[in-house]
């Protein structure tokens, strides 16, 4: 997903000034999502997204400090928001891809239905990919000398089988999330 699409999404969920989008992406969702959070790009993708007219900002006046410009999303950004966010999701190659965790935590501006089909997609693929992952080709490659073969048969089945858990625990994380969001609703209070 692009930046500017991930500053709009989290803009949408709440007014904000260029600092607070700082220190979301700071944060251990931005890390995780492996999202760029150098204060002068958040500004320049900022600026874009106004001129564009995805974004507007009122100026909040602070006492003995810089004024602060707080953002907010206009129709035509929610517009191109919401589109981005009801493109069919492709789950990337690589299961420690941002893609899907930046679009759940998106996930919250679409209806409950494409969140489930969301978390769905993603399960069903990293499924597929446990299996296809299992049954790696396992032919002894013609190292050149100085490689011990052995020694780097098991440095690789070490690194395979890590990346195996991490995707068994991934797997794992998905089934719960989504017995969560499907299981019985909660009465409320």
């Amino acid at each position: 997903m692009k930046f500017e699409h991930v500053l709009l999404g989290f803009v949408a969920m709440r007014p904000c000034t260029g600092y607070d989008l700082k220190r979301w992406l700071g944060s251990e969702m931005g890390r995780m999502g492996r999202l760029p959070s150098q204060q002068s790009q958040i500004y320049r993708t900022l600026a874009r997204m106004t001129a564009d007219g995805w974004v507007a900002y009122d100026v909040e006046r602070n006492e003995g400090r810089p004024d602060s410009k707080v953002y907010r999303v206009t129709e035509a950004g929610d517009r191109v928001l919401r589109a981005r966010l009801a493109e069919p999701y492709e789950p990337p190659v690589d299961f420690g891809d941002p893609e899907f965790l930046i679009r759940y935590t998106l996930s919250v501006l679409v209806a409950e239905e494409d969140q489930i089909a969301l978390v769905r997609t993603e399960l069903e693929a990293r499924r597929a990919q446990i299996e296809r992952f299992r049954a790696r080709d396992r032919r002894e490659e013609p190292w050149l000398p100085g490689v011990d073969p052995a020694r780097m048969a098991r440095i690789l089945d070490h690194v395979h089988e890590g990346r195996d858990r991490m995707l068994v625990a991934h797997v794992r994380w998905l089934e719960e999330v989504l017995a969560e969001l499907t299981g019985p609703a909660t009465p409320p209070g």
